[in-house]
């Protein structure tokens, strides 16, 4: 047998810092042959072990794994609609920085969103944008919520806004593990989505997803639509029920192959954290150094769980983000742009319906599309981060007040 299956570590200098490494071994190869020799590769008992475990630990009573957190986020709003939170022409709010799939979902589905600015150096929505989202269009339904790269805003102030009547989906695909108030986000809105994608926190091999929520009938509704729209009541007919179905759904599904890959994943899940928090705090200490970043900042609230660390250059430095991200990546260090830093300037948004605040300008999105970017934060060997944090200094050191 192969001695050195597993994750390969960062072993010398020269080798790349990569935005995540999906750190794997021993038990996560015996668990995918264990499904192999059970010969079922469908929803099976490692999928109820998984969901169980998440379930466990972001204190969410119902828990849905999918093949993707967009997929997630996709019935999410699906159960939402089916439950009747919301109409196609409806309007919700929606952060203009953001990953693409949470809007592109909503959009699909028939929902017009209205684009609101983040507050600067969170890279979190703004409660006092979302207050005036409300202020001008009060018919809105309801609000999507990204978390992005794992910080979270002031959820308190933004649930007291939305009220009762008007939905909140959490998008949690960067943030497994922040907490606002002791509590996990996932666990403050009507549903939550996650994903496990290689680069996140956790992995279920690759891609995959969860939905979760508090509510018992949204979870039935989510369980059919991921299932084909299957009727899973109890039924006189047991014959006929396989295909008797409640709901227009599809297959949203993950793997018993995956769900196996994820469930030893999240055991080791706290350490992954712990070790992410403790590399966000060192890079934080080095970077206070130069007068040339605008840190990011957190709610005295919140206890983000970093997805990776962000940066915004300061306009007085002597330096652009282009040629330190060109420094960077020829120093094998992957860096990439702030996500979509104003959405509404991407070509898919040219047909689409949209509304604003300010009749379509963002400049704080704008801001980050122009001055940010994001750079490895993910709980690295000791000697990989001494090689990483000396390429920073090395860029940093020319620009030292």
């Amino acid at each position: 047998m192969n001695k050195k299956i597993g994750w390969k570590k960062w072993e010398k200098m020269g080798d790349p810092h990569l935005i995540n490494r999906v750190q794997w071994g021993e038990e996560e190869r015996k668990a995918l042959t264990e499904v192999l020799r059970d010969d079922w590769f469908g929803y099976g008992k490692p999928n109820k072990n998984l969901e169980k475990e998440m379930s466990k630990f972001l204190e969410i009573p119902y828990v849905h794994l999918t093949n993707s957190g967009s997929a997630a986020i996709e019935n999410a709003l699906l159960a939402l609609k089916h439950d009747g939170r919301w109409r196609i022409g409806d309007k919700i709010i929606h952060p203009v920085t953001t990953f693409a799939t949470s809007i592109s979902s909503a959009i699909n589905l028939g929902i017009v969103p209205i684009f609101i600015e983040t507050k600067p150096s969170t890279y979190v929505a703004d409660s006092e944008q979302v207050s005036a989202a409300i202020e001008r269009y009060p018919e809105t339904r309801g609000m999507i919520l990204p978390h992005l790269l794992g910080n979270v805003p002031d959820l308190e102030k933004i649930l007291k806004i939305l009220g009762k009547t008007r939905f909140l989906l959490e998008d949690c695909c960067d943030t497994l593990g922040s907490k606002y108030q002791n509590k996990c986000v996932g666990s403050y809105g009507d549903a939550a989505a996650y994903s496990f994608y290689a680069s996140h926190h956790i992995t279920s091999g690759g891609v995959g997803g969860a939905v979760a929520t508090n509510n018992k009938k949204l979870s039935d509704t989510l369980k059919s639509l991921i299932f084909w729209g299957r009727d899973f009541r109890p039924a006189d007919d047991e014959f006929l029920k396989r295909y008797t179905y409640e709901t227009l759904g599809t297959d949203s599904q993950m793997t018993a192959l995956q769900a196996s890959f994820g469930l030893k994943q999240i055991s080791k899940l706290p350490k992954f954290i712990e070790e992410r928090k403790k590399q966000f705090n060192e890079m934080t200490e080095l970077f206070t150094e130069y007068e040339v970043f605008h840190l990011p900042q957190t709610h005295p609230k919140a206890d983000p769980s970093w997805f990776s660390y962000p940066l915004t250059i300061k306009e007085s430095s002597s330096f652009d983000r282009s040629s330190f991200a060109r420094y960077l990546t020829a120093n094998k260090v992957e860096v990439r742009p702030l996500m979509c830093g104003n959405i509404t300037k991407q070509k898919p948004f040219e047909r689409a319906e949209w509304l604003s605040l300010n009749n379509g300008n963002f400049p704080v999105g704008d801001d980050i599309e122009k001055r940010s970017l994001f750079i490895p934060c993910w709980g690295m060997p000791e000697n990989q981060k001494k090689d990483y944090y000396n390429i920073l200094k090395k860029f940093l050191g020319e620009y030292k007040s």
